[in-house]
């Protein structure tokens, strides 16, 4: 889940962007939780008082604190949060760059030019961010990345994570603390003794789950409701 902060004192834009973020999220399968700001000291007291958000869209005129003056805030205590900037003059997008902006995106033609910085925004914070699952078996310690696991399942005497690019890496370590650890809404359990990455699942039948490795795993009927409503919550759609 991505936190999105939009800052912009005229609610029919903030209506208008919410609008577009969620069918940006529908088309890549994300899944945003905004939150909206019609008073620009609002979100500057909760920067101040320690809310973190992972982009940023900031309209640049706004009384009493200016977008500008309040992204000094944000790099502040967010060094690389992405920050896009929203306005009807573009002639102020340098004052943007100098409080390295990502991107500046014209009211104008919000439809044609948000997609394109919601890309390069998601780029960044994904540099930024990448999550590892470190694993320990006998003598050897690997590194992983979690969008580079498969799924998990437990096997006779160890645990199995597949990977897509390091195969199988064995554990001795339970599948509930691995669970606990990687605590990411991507995985979920499937049976009691495997979870997959969501983000690697194709297909969704009454019995399996067939993954973009090509594995169909088998699926247990009473997490079937569950895993589906997980599945069609994070690629977007309604239950």
């Amino acid at each position: 889940m991505y936190h999105v902060a939009i800052c912009d004192d005229e609610i029919v834009f903030i209506d208008k962007i919410s609008e577009l973020l969620q069918q940006y999220a529908k088309r890549k399968k994300l899944i945003f939780q905004f939150h909206t700001f019609t008073d620009p000291s609002s979100l500057q007291d909760e920067i101040t008082d320690g809310s973190v958000f992972d982009i940023y869209l900031l309209d640049v005129e706004m009384p009493g604190i200016d977008g500008f003056s309040l992204a000094k805030r944000i790099k502040g205590s967010q060094p690389l949060a992405p920050i896009l900037f929203l306005t009807s003059h573009v002639e102020m997008s340098r004052e943007g760059y100098k409080v390295d902006a990502l991107r500046y995106v014209s009211k104008l033609s919000l439809k044609d030019e948000l997609t394109e910085a919601l890309d390069a925004a998601l780029d960044e914070t994904e540099k930024s961010e990448k999550k590892y699952l470190t694993v320990t078996y006998y003598h050897d310690i690997v590194r992983v990345p979690y969008d580079e696991i498969l799924y998990v399942q437990r096997a006779m005497r160890y645990l199995e994570i597949h990977t897509s690019r390091q195969g199988i890496i064995n554990t001795g370590r339970g599948i509930k603390e691995v669970f606990e650890k990687v605590s990411d809404e991507r995985f979920v359990f499937i049976s009691r003794s495997c979870f997959v990455n969501l983000d690697h699942v194709q297909q969704l039948s009454e019995s399996f789950i067939k993954m973009d490795s090509d594995e169909n795993l088998p699926i247990s009927r009473k997490m079937l409701p569950g895993v589906k409503s997980t599945i069609l919550q994070v690629w977007g759609e309604k239950p």
